[in-house]
């Protein structure tokens, strides 16, 4: 299993690292879904970290619709950011119905060569099938974040095993990531039901 610690400052970032996290996602604001950390905190958690850094790339709370003048902005910050050495960003624009936006997507893997996680806001979409099948037609995205489109992963659980069904029927090579109130004490119960390679979380290696 990778175990993949979601972080919010310095200090966390640190504490995930010694409490055996493979790697960390890094945002700010956590209580409004995560939003893009400041340059200079990228800066100082992927200099203090030997694990991979992984940075969420949203400028805006609970708000995944993004608007070309947006997206430029997005693409200055991605620009900022890879020069410190960081593992991929997660990004996950959607449309008007709540549903993959992949022109968006398009256009900014086309402007950087870091891997793309799509962010748990899919969790959010209308049909969760339909829209990973998007994903993996494209066929641009890495990995994705999901709980199965319910309120946590454990709940979610049987739909995560028709997500990774659907992964393999479709000889695809992303990656799902389970995330959704996932803690150290609960994930022997999720990998037992669902069996994935990638974990998510802010207590994933217990409490920061």
């Amino acid at each position: 299993m990778i175990l993949e610690a979601c972080v919010g400052n310095l200090i966390d970032a640190i504490s995930a690292q010694s409490n055996g996290a493979h790697q960390v996602e890094l945002c700010t604001r956590l209580d409004l879904d995560g939003n893009s950390p400041s340059i200079t905190m990228v800066k100082a958690v992927t200099a203090a970290l030997d694990i991979p850094v992984k940075v969420i790339v949203n400028p805006k709370p609970y708000d995944y619709f993004y608007s070309q003048y947006e997206l430029d902005e997005i693409v200055s910050y991605i620009l900022a950011i890879q020069r410190f050495g960081i593992a991929g960003i997660v990004f996950g624009p959607v449309d008007a119905q709540g549903m993959p936006d992949l022109n968006a997507i398009a256009f900014i893997s086309g402007k950087t060569s870091l891997p793309i996680t799509f962010h748990k806001s899919i969790d959010d979409s209308p049909n969760i099938l339909v829209a990973i099948q998007s994903l993996i037609d494209q066929n641009i995205i890495r990995y994705i974040l999901t709980s199965g489109g319910k309120s946590t992963a454990l709940i979610g659980a049987q739909s995560l095993l028709s997500i990774t069904n659907l992964i393999e029927e479709n000889n695809s090579s992303i990656q799902i990531i389970g995330a959704g109130s996932i803690t150290k004490e609960n994930l022997p119960i999720l990998h037992d039901k669902v069996g994935l390679k990638y974990y998510h979380g802010k207590l994933i290696v217990g409490k920061l």
